[in-house]
């Protein structure tokens, strides 16, 4: 599905139907290209593991569209909330203590989880739908980041492209870095990614 100013509701829709139907879902983030899904379902988790060749001990991260949404799951106190409201929505990913865990076991890490808000209307629109996405980048890890569709069909099997549910070409993404990490769970924030 080619993504464009005429077609952003369509597709948002479609998008989030796919996820809530337990589907992947491969589509333009602020950052780079990834992949999305249901994070209570672990078929379809276990599906991006697979695309991405990740190890299973490793989690997937979260995104969602409001920090009202993070509050219901997280208990922050006011500094964490002053920090995490002035750097979204954007290229931050923040770990923080889960008080509701409501997620499958590959999104979560002793009981806490990294989510992000980006600067994406595409994602914060599904999530606005949803709630939270599970999301990573869509290449194999270890590898370089993708910012197109055709940088992805280069890296990945036809075999494995027939296996993705919905995939959203939103064009050349500027290339960039992946989200920082922050690590808000300690006394001292701490930076896990530059």
């Amino acid at each position: 599905m080619k993504l464009t100013d005429l077609n952003h509701e369509e597709t948002v829709l479609k998008s989030s139907q796919t996820i809530r139907d337990g589907g992947v879902v491969l589509l333009p983030f602020d950052t780079v290209y990834g992949f999305a899904c249901d994070p209570t379902n672990d078929k379809a988790l276990e599906k991006i593991f697979k695309l991405k060749n990740r190890p299973l001990d490793q989690t997937i991260g979260l995104a969602t569209n409001r920090l009202e949404g993070l509050l219901k799951i997280t208990d922050l106190d006011q500094k964490r909330i002053k920090y995490i409201k002035n750097n979204t929505p954007g290229k931050y990913t923040f770990i923080v203590k889960l008080k509701n865990n409501i997620f499958s076991g590959y999104c979560t890490k002793e009981g806490s989880a990294a989510i992000r808000i980006p600067d994406s209307n595409l994602i914060l629109d599904i999530c606005s739908q949803i709630g939270f996405v599970a999301q990573t980048s869509a290449n194999k890890s270890g590898q370089p980041n993708c910012f197109s569709i055709s940088d992805i069909q280069n890296k990945l099997s036809q075999k494995e492209l027939d296996t993705i549910d919905l995939i959203i070409d939103g064009g050349l993404i500027n290339e960039s870095k992946a989200s920082k990490i922050i690590d808000l769970t300690k006394d001292i924030f701490n930076i896990v990614r530059e």
